[in-house]
């Protein structure tokens, strides 16, 4: 306990599970979002600086331990940085389809999975021979219990229905439109009923019609 008390790692964690509750009844949800999402911005791009020259010589050998956790680490930091650029570009141009369905949004998780295998299997590597052997078959039977884990979880949610979509939106006291209503985003678009991913925007305002959105000023997404 008296370590706990002088550790300021402890400390920030501290920090920030208390923080967040009191940002988040404070500030408005777009703006707290933003706020969250421009940190995670920034400390993703200094990171991934601070870590890159050593993430470079640690690539080069690559056979210690400390070799492998570095190069996890700036791999991860570095898949993050791309993932919100990525998410700051489909949210400027309002997810088009041909941006959400290209390969960087699978690339993502895949090179953050590479990275996280690496951590993975790090602390196994400076080991002797038997005791190597023996972790990184726990390693392996990690990675493939929580590969399936994930699996499960991705079918559930990809199943789930339209109702539960909208609920969740809610949750977030974010307005939810009804099945049969136009969304409207913050980027003056508005998604019909057809339109196939009209739960994965933001909405904004509800409208009963496209008449009425376009009144409202809003256009129609291709």
């Amino acid at each position: 306990m008296k370590r706990i008390k002088k550790s300021f790692v402890a400390w920030s964690l501290l920090a920030a599970l208390t923080s967040f509750p009191l940002f988040y009844f404070i500030l408005p949800y777009d703006r707290f979002l933003d706020l969250a999402l421009a940190i995670a911005f920034g400390t993703c791009l200094s990171a991934t600086y601070r870590y890159g020259r050593d993430a470079i010589m640690a690539l080069r050998s690559g056979r210690t331990g400390a070799e492998f956790l570095i190069v996890a680490v700036f791999a991860s930091v570095a898949v993050l940085l791309g993932q919100r650029i990525w998410g700051i570009l489909l949210r400027v141009m309002d997810r088009p389809d041909w941006l959400v369905n290209s390969p960087v949004t699978i690339l993502v998780p895949w090179m953050l999975s590479w990275a996280i295998s690496l951590a993975l299997i790090a602390p196994d590597v400076d080991l002797d021979h038997d005791d190597t052997r023996s972790g990184l078959w726990k390693s392996v039977a990690l990675l493939v219990g929580g590969a399936l884990i994930g699996f499960i979880i991705a079918s559930s949610y990809g199943s789930r229905s339209e109702q539960g979509a909208i609920q969740s939106v809610r949750i977030a006291n974010i307005p939810g439109c009804g099945a049969g209503q136009i969304i409207g985003t913050g980027n003056k678009t508005y998604h019909t009923a057809e339109s196939r991913y009209r739960y994965l925007v933001v909405p904004r305002k509800c409208f009963d019609s496209e008449d009425e959105a376009k009144k409202a000023g809003y256009v129609g997404v291709k």
